[in-house]
């Protein structure tokens, strides 16, 4: 008992003596900060939680205050605000504490993932250990005050309100507030009176431009709301811009920006910008140098072909005006290397060649008609001209036998052979463009059925399906991709042309199989794989040229190579009961190696879009903690990582719940365009939601969310990776090493050379 007592006091004052000391630390660490007079600097405590029950905070003043001594605090979440302003507001022995508020400090420039805006009691859990706040009017004061001075004519008192109103409009409070003085009227009326002559104006329109379209972010304003002259003077400022000496890079890519979301969100004022500006009118903007007038023409272009009533007669419009030249020559050659595309630019691409590859859309949900006649017989009359002459061809009857040389095999009315959709009767128009365009190759190919016996017209059908699910014709493009391939996006056929392509390389792969017509399916088989490996090599493919040459360099032998004739393996040992067997008891160790490399990308992180967001700052980045406890997420402050302390939201992972496509808050919002939507709820109805660009993004956060939950892996994708792991190690175990001395060292890495400067002699 006596030593109990005495290891129960010497416990005692090893705590007393920690707390002092940690004390101690705290003391100096205030004073130094005191002395910097910044709290900048200050080590952030970290909740587990995400949340946090007293929080340490720097108010400073901010004019029209007169300069005071900036306060530390020891703030407790659980005090109201108001009472936390009027204990600053006496200290400070400011009067009416209900006129202000308090708001996050502007951040040094450069900052990643900056803080802005009012605290409110909705948001206040975002605080954390550290932050800069100043004391300012509250939101309505301050739209008040702004609203006041822009009412002037003095064009340099009315600056800095417009500029503050820009800084300002990103906050949904004071948006409100702004939008209850009918502030956006205001703006209208002087954006219709403004003019493009002198560059103090110019500055003037071209912020309250920009304010005016983070006010109309927030949806608290309809688009329907807006006026006509308002519309048409947007419509005004990009018809001057395009004349010599008036161009002006922030009023073209304002208006653009603004007329975008007008085309996409009013019917009501759409029809008088197609009345009024036509997409090809703005192609010249696409050759300026600056990226904003260059990302914002792309996206204006790109809404005007996606509301189009006719959107084949929009995207010829386009072409007749030689827009696949400026695409190639101004922005393709200019980004030779897909790394280095600016995320917008690359997003405004991808959509363009989702449009012009759907193009073919129609087509290939359409059976034969009698309109497709002409050119079915014109398959076989230039095939064998020399039996079709004279001004009759288009009615002599076409022979059997030079259907069946065609390729059509199953007998009876070839027209039979495009009832299947898809591909439908896209199919046929491959063929008669193949036969026109490349007509040699055509018929080189097509008389090579005596030695080759491949049959041109069921291959063909086979291959349009198999492009079609490639390219994925028909899906609309997503909010978030950026995945596009320069010569689809500038070529004028791009379907078609592939096709032209593809065709040959079917062809050589039949005779380098030695294949018959049984073989259709095993040759199909090759061709996906020689596809979507040239494809997915992440290499820029800037011409058919280059395209077919890398398709062709990649034969079927080296295809077999690649494989390993891994399939007779699999169907023949892998597939025998006793590995079966064994295969089962490894698998929970393949399932969990699944599991951490989904958990790893997720650690790495990923960025995602705002929904319903436009412009910059449409991205926010999502980030898992090491220890898998707490997702971080918040705004990117550009294409660097960042790391989570700048990532200033948490999610507390025990406190999460996932909700996957039609469950989600955000799935009607994207109206079907994009099946790959999530959501994490939390803190009871909070929810953050999800756009994966693709449906490997998609898998892995889906797969990785329920792990982190303790569910099982749902995802197609999951299975085959833990497969591919099974046969790996199945195969790795089943290798006969008999005789085989294993070293038990692995081997010596060699010392670094003395220098770098290696050549070679050449005799």
């Amino acid at each position: 008992e006596g030593s109990l007592i005495a290891i129960e006091s010497v416990c005692y004052y090893i705590i007393q003596l920690y707390q002092a000391i940690n004390s101690h630390k705290e003391r100096g660490k205030v004073k130094k900060e005191k002395e910097k007079m910044s709290m900048v600097s200050a080590v952030s405590s970290i909740s587990l939680t995400g949340k946090q029950d007293e929080v340490r905070l720097a108010i400073q003043s901010t004019p029209p205050l007169p300069p005071k001594q900036p306060l530390l605090l020891v703030v407790a979440q659980s005090m109201e605000l108001t009472a936390i302003i009027r204990d600053i507001c006496s200290q400070w022995n400011l009067d009416n504490p209900d006129e202000f508020a308090l708001k996050f400090a502007d951040p040094p420039p450069n900052t990643p993932s900056p803080k802005f805006g009012y605290i409110t009691e909705e948001n206040r859990g975002a605080l954390k250990n550290g932050d800069i706040l100043v004391i300012a009017l509250t939101p309505s004061m301050a739209a008040t005050d702004i609203y006041s001075k822009m009412r002037g004519r003095n064009l340099e008192e009315r600056l800095p309100a417009v500029r503050e109103l820009s800084e300002l409009s990103k906050d949904y409070v004071f948006a409100l507030e702004f939008s209850k003085l009918n502030g956006t009227n205001l703006l209208m009326q002087i954006v219709e009176s403004g003019q493009l002559t002198n560059e103090g104006e110019v500055t003037q329109l071209a912020v309250i431009l920009c304010a005016f379209q983070e006010l109309m972010e927030h949806a608290i304003v309809s688009w329907d709301a807006l006026t006509e002259n308002f519309v048409k003077k947007l419509i005004n400022f990009v018809d001057r811009c395009q004349q010599q000496g008036y161009f002006r890079a922030s009023i073209v890519s304002r208006s653009l920006l603004i007329l975008e979301s007008i085309v996409l969100n009013s019917p009501k004022f759409y029809t008088i910008i197609e009345r009024e500006i036509k997409a090809s009118s703005v192609i010249s903007f696409v050759e300026r140098p600056d990226v904003d007038v260059k990302q914002c023409s792309l996206a204006f272009i790109n809404a005007m072909i996606s509301k189009s009533s006719n959107m084949e007669t929009t995207i010829k419009d386009l072409l007749a005006n030689k827009f696949n030249r400026v695409l190639q020559n101004s922005v393709l050659q200019q980004y030779q290397y897909q790394t280095t595309v600016p995320r917008e630019i690359a997003h405004e691409l991808y959509v363009y060649q989702s449009y012009v590859m759907n193009l073919i859309d129609g087509r290939m949900k359409m059976k034969f008609s009698p309109n497709d006649e002409e050119d079915l017989r014109l398959l076989p009359t230039r095939s064998f001209p020399d039996d079709y002459v004279g001004s009759s061809r288009s009615r002599v009857p076409i022979l059997d036998q030079h259907w069946k040389q065609l390729g059509f095999l199953k007998g009876g009315d070839p027209r039979a052979e495009f009832s299947e959709i898809p591909p439908g009767i896209l199919a046929l128009d491959c063929m008669v463009y193949f036969a026109k365009k490349h007509h040699e190759v055509f018929t080189r190919l097509l008389f090579s059925y005596a030695d080759n016996q491949c049959p041109f017209a069921e291959t063909s059908i086979a291959l349009t399906k198999l492009l079609i699910q490639i390219f994925r014709i028909g899906e609309q493009p997503s909010d978030i991709g950026f995945e596009y391939i320069p010569v689809l996006v500038w070529n004028e056929e791009p379907f078609k042309e592939v096709f032209c392509i593809v065709i040959q390389l079917l062809f050589k792969t039949w005779r380098e199989m030695r294949a018959s017509v049984l073989d259709l399916e095993k040759v199909m088989a090759v061709v996906t794989k020689q596809m979507t490996t040239v494809l997915q090599a992440g290499t820029a493919l800037t011409s058919m040229d280059s395209f077919k040459q890398r398709l062709f360099d990649l034969g079927y032998k080296k295809i077999m190579e690649l494989e390993e004739n891994s399939k007779l393996l699999d169907e023949v040992v892998l597939k025998s009961k006793p590995v079966q067997e064994l295969s089962a008891r490894i698998r929970p160790q393949m399932e969990k190696l699944v599991q951490e490399e989904r958990l790893r990308h997720m650690v790495e992180g990923l960025a995602f879009p705002k929904v319903a967001r436009k412009g910059k700052d449409q991205f926010f980045y999502c980030r898992l903690s090491p220890n898998q406890k707490v997702i971080h997420f918040g705004d990117t402050g550009g294409n660097q990582t960042p790391s989570l302390e700048q990532l200033d939201k948490k999610i507390q992972v025990s406190e999460m719940r996932l909700e996957v496509g039609q469950n989600c808050p955000h799935s009607v919002k994207k109206g079907g365009a994009n099946q790959y939507v999530f959501s994490i709820y939390y803190e009871g109805d909070e929810h953050l939601d999800f756009v994966a660009p693709n449906e490997t993004v998609f898998n892995i956060w889906v797969d990785g969310l329920l792990v982190l939950l303790g569910k099982s892996m749902v995802s197609k994708s999951s299975e085959e990776d833990i497969q591919t792991l099974l046969n790996m190690d199945m195969k790795l175990r089943l290798l006969d090493i008999e005789n085989v001395t294993l070293p038990t060292q692995p081997p010596s890495i060699p010392k670094e050379p003395s220098n770098y400067d290696f050549y070679y002699k050449l005799d």
